[in-house]
This record gives structure tokens, sequence and C-alpha cells, in this order.
């Protein structure tokens, strides 16, 4: 594969095709055969349910196989950060699903550490459909220059197969679908 990544902004790029439409079906199909469940919130006292924060569905399981796929499509594009190299793709797995209304307000991710010692900086998501209304993935950051507040933004538009990367501490928001379902995957890139 020859793909190549655009850049959003300063730790946000997108790269094109990087699962074919089939390959996401059969991701969906195996997603759906093992069931979704509600998706918690990971805070300082472990998992929580907050659906007023984030109200969509998820499976989580671990595939290697699935995880070194992610990683060899797209190894060759991804940057050192902070003196540290890229070197694999975290096999914990997650798929995402929404349903109409469902959304994950702002946030930003946080670094898993695997016993090897290597450290997630960047996530890692697929969007498995665009068959959906709404279901962007937004960037926001509010500042204030001279004690006038600016808002900058950046919108993500959910396309098949499409890769969206960004660190961690980009914060985002997966905004509320208004019609059709939407279906992600979702993991971690390792660095050492």
């Amino acid at each position: 594969m020859n793909l190549t990544a655009t850049k959003i902004d300063d730790g946000i790029f997108t790269i094109e095709s990087v699962f074919s439409p089939a390959e996401c079906r059969s991701l969906i199909d195996r997603a759906e055969a093992i069931g979704f469940e509600a998706a918690t919130v990971r805070t300082s006292d472990g998992p929580m349910m907050m659906t007023n924060i984030r109200n969509n569905d998820r499976v989580v399981m671990q595939d290697t196989a699935l995880a070194s796929q992610m990683w060899q499509r797209i190894h060759y594009l991804l940057p050192t950060i902070d003196s540290s190299l890229p070197c694999s793709v975290d096999p914990q797995l997650r798929f995402y699903r929404y349903h109409p209304g469902q959304q994950f307000k702002r946030h930003k991710d946080g670094a898993v550490t695997n016993s090897l010692g290597q450290t997630s900086k960047l996530s890692y998501m697929i969007y498995l459909n665009d068959a959906c209304e709404g279901g962007d993935t937004a960037f926001r950051e509010y500042y204030a220059v001279d004690g006038i507040s600016h808002k900058q933004e950046f919108i993500v538009t959910p396309t098949v197969g499409m890769a969206l990367l960004f660190r961690h501490e980009r914060r985002h928001e997966g905004t509320p679908v208004t019609a059709g379902i939407k279906y992600v995957l979702r993991s971690d890139v390792l660095y050492a």
C-alpha cells in the first residue's frame, strides 16, 4: 500500500483508504457478532457510566493480528514524538457504535503503557462506515488573546476506511449522530 497522510493541524492527521469498504464491513459484522455494551468513561476512580458525557456502545477485545495489520498499513507515516519512535499498535481494540442521538462529548484520551514500558502517544481511529449523518470528530480549542476569547475548530467527517490519528492531549468530541449508525475501530499507537 502506498498511503499518504494529510495534516489537519499539529498532532492531527488523516490517512485515506487504510481499510477497504469490504474489510470495514467484515469488522462491523465481527463486532456485532460479539455484541456491543454501553460504553463507560475512564476516571481516576475506574470505569464509570456517565451517559451525560458518553452514551454510545462499545466492544473491547484483544487482537494482536488485527493490531499488527493496523500497524503495517501506516507505520511508515507515523511521526517521532518527543524523541520517541512509534513501535506498534496496542492490541486492546475498541469498536464503537453510535445510534442517532449518541455522542461522546469533548474530552482528551489517556495514554496506555504495556508490559514492555512502551507508552501510547497517538489515538488511532478507523471509520468503518460513512452511512450516517452527524457523528463528526470535532477538535475545538478555546483560548484568549489580549482578553479576547477565540475558538479554533477542525472537523473530521467519517469516510469509510479512513484513519484519524491525533495526540492524546488534543481535546475532541464525537458529535451526535442524527441519522444512521456510525461505527469506529479505535486503538493507540505505542512509542518507545
